[in-house]
């Protein structure tokens, strides 16, 4: 198992090395805020009834599941802020529960820079716990994250006008950014209408767009990537390394000093693709006895227009008295959208826990239509 995390380490070190040295016109987008917030919530549940009156073969159980992060950022200070919850509940079986809040304030040691100080706090609560755990930290780190969303909006509408042939030549660097700041700054507009057309201005001020002006279509779709809800992209690369001190030991023993590291790193080639690998370690001096390590990977790329996929891989490690329990989570997620009005899911999630003799599986299919 130790072998495996390693090579795991050893490919996510080549992976951040290869991307750090192939910088993209995305990334090079710095607004002067960063404000990026997403929040996910899912439910499901299950009852089979074995017809033969077996009741060990009886199935009554379901999973509830709250994600949220915030990320702020400007030139002077910044806050992140995350929350999860996973509730398992089972009238079968026990039923389990994990809960997760981090928050921190960070202070920029020169505006603009990349190093800064900050404190914060973790709590961490558990059917596998026997208290609550409560920590508070401080230290320094290095770093930034930019929300390059408005300029992958506007690469986003380029290539779709170039793709249909509804502009001459590919919008040039200097158009794309001026289209990225109007939409940075989208709150100046009174209404969506208006935000449209400070949009078509820019194109068509480009001298590039087929006939001199776009067509009703051109602007339906531009509208129709305007208002992406769901679409965003940011980049960059954090460190930290501090001290902290337990609150309440969630093991129920002595409060101890904690030492705690962290790194996030953000990619992203083109608007069509996401890459996002953080990473954390916290535990009292003698790291080799308790401490905890949480790892992730995940990937987003849309195929095609109808169609997005999403592949995340999660690893948790906690150790208490030198012993090591890994978690190992793979997701992987299909969303095909063949018509406005049709939504087609498809989710795999395998899940590998201590003392599982084999991985769980769970496969999931979801369609919606919207008839009227």
């Amino acid at each position: 198992m130790r072998r495996a995390t390693a090579l795991w380490i050893g490919v996510i070190g080549v992976v951040l090395l290869a991307l750090a040295l192939h910088a993209t016109p995305l990334c090079e987008y710095k607004p002067p805020v960063t404000d990026l917030s997403d929040l996910l919530m899912s439910f499901s549940y299950q009852y089979v009834n074995d017809p033969y009156g077996s009741k060990e073969r009886d199935i009554n159980a379901g999973r509830f599941v709250v994600d949220y992060k915030r990320l702020y950022d400007t030139s002077d200070y910044g806050f992140d802020i995350e929350l999860a919850n996973e509730l398992d509940i089972s009238l079968s079986a026990e039923s389990t529960y994990k809960t997760f809040a981090d928050g921190s304030y960070k202070r920029y040691l020169t505006p603009d820079g990349d190093g800064f100080a900050y404190a914060g706090a973790v709590a961490r609560s558990s059917s596998s716990f026997s208290a609550l755990g409560i920590s508070a930290n401080i230290g320094l780190g290095l770093g930034r994250f930019s929300d390059v969303t408005p300029m992958a909006v506007a690469t986003r509408i380029d290539e779709d006008l170039y793709r249909r042939s509804r502009i001459t030549q590919r919008l040039r660097t200097a158009d794309l950014l001026i289209l990225a700041y109007e939409l940075d700054n989208q709150e100046t507009y009174r209404t969506q209408t208006a935000l449209l057309e400070g949009v078509q201005d820019v194109i068509e001020g480009s001298g590039f767009v087929a006939g001199g002006e776009l067509s009703a279509v051109d602007l339906v779709r531009i509208n129709d990537l305007l208002r992406d809800a769901g679409f965003s992209r940011y980049c960059g690369m954090e460190g930290r390394i501090g001290v902290g001190y337990e609150i309440m030991d969630p093991s129920g023993g002595d409060n101890d000093l904690l030492v705690t590291a962290a790194f996030n790193y953000a990619h992203t080639t083109t608007p069509r693709s996401q890459l996002l690998v953080r990473g954390s370690l916290s535990g009292p001096p003698e790291l080799s006895v308790t401490n905890r390590i949480d790892v992730g990977v995940q990937y987003d790329h849309f195929v095609a227009e109808f169609c997005r996929l999403r592949a995340a891989y999660a690893f948790a490690r906690e150790t208490w008295a030198s012993e090591a329990t890994d978690i190992h989570r793979v997701e992987l997620d299909v969303l095909l959208k063949p018509l406005r009005s049709a939504e087609v899911t498809l989710q795999l999630s395998l899940e590998h826990r201590p003392y599982y003799l084999e991985w769980s599986a769970d496969l999931r299919l979801g369609i919606s239509i919207q008839l009227l």
